[in-house]
């Protein structure tokens, strides 16, 4: 009788094990297992050798799960049957099914899922060492079913976008920063003109005036920068950073002209998307580019604090009169 009792229990035992890694290297994420390397945590190593080619791992598991099932309850059939005859062979196997069920597969996964790093990191050495024995018979079986897999599906804005919302809600993450990550997505969802400020609200200088000329403008509305035109605001032909010509005022040079402290304007058709012009502004270093419809017409102006104000909301300080002059400019209309 002891010998059965021991022959069950090392059957569940095993068809347990092999259960719960098989639920703990599939509920970790490879990039889990890549942080915690990263980390040097104590078998991450093996671990991002097992997530890399799980299906190998995979494919081990199995076989070991079925092979100690299968074998052990042809023993326990074959003891059972010396100790007490035939007619005991049907209660036997149906108690031994039900526990392998229960106590061999479906707790020791749910156990994996819910301490996948901590079971993962524990067992990634055993589990790879026994993957690499298993090689040849890995290798063919993957060979044979290989058309069957898949590879491993990006995971959707969608989904990240729940992601995020579920982590809120766990409590994983702040809510400003589930803000901020909803509102990276939608940046490449819009486009120049959906932030720009548009032409009618535009605040330029000419190009041929004076410092002295304008250094009311310059006084009264304190932006750190201006376009500059020409004969009209529609022809726009520099950009002109307000502390040089405040410095020339200072200075008295007023008579210098603004067209003389002025750089080159960055243009950008009114369709090109938000993400791309931050790019383009960390690169080109300007702050500000005017915008221009497919006919080469200036529809606005836009500034990298537009683009930011996508990720943070408004930014707003104590010299601004309208907070949003796209609405200001909507709503006169």
């Amino acid at each position: 009788m002891t010998q059965l009792i021991i022959i069950i229990v090392l059957v569940i035992l095993g068809a347990a094990v092999c259960a719960c890694l098989e639920a703990a290297f599939f509920s970790l994420p490879l990039a889990s297992a890549k942080l915690l390397f990263e980390k040097g945590k104590r078998g991450s190593a093996s671990l991002v050798r097992v997530k890399e080619k799980l299906h190998h791992s995979i494919i081990t598991l199995v076989i070991l799960n079925n092979g100690i099932t299968i074998a052990g309850s042809i023993y326990v059939g074959h003891v059972a049957t010396e100790l007490y005859g035939n007619q005991v062979i049907g209660a036997i196997s149906t108690f031994l099914t039900i526990t392998i069920v229960l106590l061999g597969e479906i707790i020791p996964k749910m156990l994996g899922e819910n301490y996948a790093k901590q079971i993962s990191l524990a067992f990634a050495p055993p589990v790879y060492f026994l993957t690499q024995i298993f090689m040849p018979i890995t290798f063919l079986l993957d060979m044979l079913t290989r058309g069957f897999l898949t590879k491993n599906r990006v995971v959707s804005e969608e989904e990240l976008r729940m992601l995020s919302k579920m982590g809120e809600a766990e409590g994983s993450i702040e809510h400003d920063e589930q803000v901020l990550i909803q509102r990276v997505f939608t940046l490449n969802d819009l486009i120049a003109k959906n932030i720009m400020t548009p032409r009618d609200v535009v605040e330029g200088l000419p190009g041929n005036a004076t410092v002295r000329e304008v250094s009311v403008v310059l006084l009264n509305k304190p932006y750190s920068r201006y376009p500059v035109f020409g004969e009209t605001i529609d022809k726009i032909v520099g950009v002109v950073q307000t502390n040089k010509l405040l410095s020339a005022l200072a200075r008295d040079n007023d008579k210098e002209l603004v067209a003389h402290f002025m750089t080159t304007p960055l243009f950008v058709p009114e369709t090109k998307r938000v993400d791309d012009l931050m790019g383009i502004f960390l690169a080109t270093r300007n702050h500000m580019a005017v915008v221009q419809n497919p006919s080469g017409i200036t529809v606005g102006v836009v500034t990298f604090e537009d683009v930011l104000e996508q990720l943070v909301g408004e930014i707003v300080d104590e010299t601004d009169e309208v907070v949003d002059l796209q609405t200001l400019t909507r709503h006169s209309k």
